[in-house]
């Protein structure tokens, strides 16, 4: 018997004619985003059902077209947050745009928590192989900062009384707020990835986690080499007391 092969229509992509997809791609994108959150969260709620993980989801959902952090790594540091004391002090460096941020925020509890958030909101023009990724984006974006980008998602997710920003590169961030030093609960280093950036970040920082405190950096183990050296280097010379978990490439220690 002989077949026929049905020609497609002119401009078609498959099955589908051209545009389809990008017609019907903000449901395509809400589904796989209720399909990866659910199956995170339904884990989540039986490791800690402590949580306010409808909050997280809140948040969740407001970033859900921002691809630059996983579930896993997101739910740790709104875990983070939530485990610090009530009131807690946090600070992070790099917050680009405000997702993680955000998270940070959303799991703190009490009156006058806060995280400061730190960066130049202009792109790491020392680090290597990113710098032209945050070149692409700002080139797309049409701006040279994302500081009205961090502010614009604190205040549509309500969360703009719990974040200070601190515009500033790091080293020059960390002087001008000596006077808390010893007093941060929770310090999220995810800046310059370069070896050097992050031993002085480190160096910086360290200092200004209070005794039993947390540490937290993103990026180890990835491509990010000079992040995992530094880190192994401050693990092997004892600057840590403990490792409080690790979620994707998110890897938090307690300080002595």
């Amino acid at each position: 018997m002989k077949t026929t092969q049905k020609k497609l229509p002119a401009g078609a992509v498959g099955a589908f004619p051209a545009g389809m997809a990008f017609k019907h791609w903000p449901l395509v994108r809400d589904l796989r985003f209720a399909q990866k959150c659910g199956r995170y969260l339904r884990g989540a709620r039986k490791r800690r059902g402590d949580l306010n993980w409808d909050e997280f989801r809140r948040i969740a959902r407001h970033f859900k077209q921002d691809d630059m952090g996983s579930f896993p790594e997101r739910g740790f540091l709104f875990q983070l947050a939530a485990d610090a004391p009530a009131g807690a002090q946090v600070v992070e460096v790099g917050s680009w745009m405000g997702a993680s941020t955000c998270f940070l925020a959303a799991g703190l509890k009490g009156e006058g928590a806060r995280v400061f958030a730190v960066d130049n909101f202009r792109g790491l023009s020392t680090c290597g192989e990113d710098s032209a990724w945050y070149n692409r984006h700002f080139r797309r974006l049409g701006a040279d900062s994302t500081l009205p980008i961090f502010n614009a998602n604190f205040a549509a997710l309500g969360l703009a009384g719990r974040a200070e920003p601190v515009v500033n590169d790091s080293i020059a961030a960390a002087a001008s707020m000596a006077a808390r030093r010893g007093t941060i609960d929770l310090i999220f280093i995810d800046g310059d990835h370069s070896y050097d950036a992050c031993k002085a970040d480190i160096a910086a920082w360290a200092p200004y986690a209070r005794r039993g405190g947390v540490m937290a950096f993103h990026d180890f183990g990835s491509r990010a080499e000079g992040v995992t050296r530094a880190i192994f280097e401050e693990i092997r010379a004892g600057r840590f007391a403990e490792i409080v978990g690790v979620a994707g490439t998110i890897i938090a220690f307690r300080m002595e």
